[in-house]
């Protein structure tokens, strides 16, 4: 499906001038960031339990308070809860058993693009969930690594990256308009504002605009052959930097990246990076059980 602000060029044009993207890279920005569901593959198409991630689920209920919202936050279960964003410049991510924090399993993305194959501004490489807690969550935290970040060009494109997006709550035309009151002007029918955080990257400060907001915690290329620990809080940064929590919401999608945004034509990049370890969920309730699936 496509998302009705894509019908729109002239408010695609007048949106992507305003935060500095060429058409082709706001229209794939936007694709990413649409509240619409992603397309569940048929039955005969089904991906094989391993390897290969299946298309992410609509919803996934989570009607216990628990502390960790994410299934299967640790990979032990392979990639059960995990699921790819259906768009022609995203890609999934296979569960490996090493390099692993602990436990079996750790999520393997790969960014990866060489001379002879066809040019893309944007790629964005993603492990997903998409919940719908009770209450919206304190803090995201987890482990990352990379163990390779090349990119052959000066200017930075190659992103580590996590997308917060609250989808259908009620306010976000009003939130997103008032936060940007001189921009075009909203969409009737956008239905998510997002929240990106930027673990390692660009060294020049993110153009936000429409209903994307980000915070930098990592400029440059991330340290190699290691595992870093994140642990932000989304409730609060959410605050801060939209003025409102989200609510009322329909549910939520937590995207774990590696991406690449306004590559320079011809320059080869390739990165590899491991998630594991993850959290997404309640302060209060952090040592309680993951819903489904074991933690590692």
């Amino acid at each position: 499906m496509i998302t009705p602000i894509l019908r729109n060029p002239s408010l695609a044009n007048r949106a992507g001038q305003r935060i500095g993207l060429a058409r082709h890279a706001w229209l794939s920005l936007l694709a990413l960031a649409c509240g619409e569901a992603a397309t569940p593959e048929p039955p005969d198409q089904a991906a094989p339990a391993q390897r290969e991630t299946p298309a992410v689920e609509w919803r996934v209920p989570t009607p216990l308070l628990v502390g960790n919202q994410l299934r299967n936050p640790g990979f032990e279960a392979d990639t059960e809860g995990w699921g790819r964003i259906e768009h022609r410049d995203v890609a999934g991510f296979e569960v490996v058993g090493e390099p692993v924090h602990s436990g079996r399993g750790a999520a393997h993305l790969v960014a990866s693009w060489q001379p002879g194959n066809p040019e893309r501004p944007v790629s964005v490489q993603n492990a997903v969930q998409e919940i719908s807690p009770p209450r919206f969550p304190d803090r995201i935290a987890g482990w990352y690594r990379a163990d390779r970040w090349e990119y052959a060009s000066d200017q930075g494109a190659l992103q580590l990256q996590i997308i917060v997006v609250a989808i259908g709550d009620p306010r976000t035309r009003e939130i997103v308009q008032s936060n940007d009151p001189d921009g075009p002007e909203v969409h009737p029918k956008l239905d998510n504002f997002q929240l990106r955080y930027q673990l390692a990257g660009p060294t020049e400060e993110p153009e936000d605009g429409g209903n994307i907001r980000t915070r930098v915690i990592g400029e440059g290329p991330p340290e190699l052959g290691s595992w870093v620990h994140f642990d932000l809080p989304v409730k609060s940064d959410f605050e801060q930097r939209w003025g409102s929590v989200p609510a009322n919401y329909r549910r939520l999608r937590i995207m774990f990246a590696v991406r690449w945004d306004d590559k320079e034509e011809g320059a080869a990049l390739h990165a590899d990076v491991y998630y594991d370890d993850l959290f997404f969920g309640f302060e209060d309730l952090r040592n309680s059980r993951s819903p489904s699936a074991p933690q590692s």
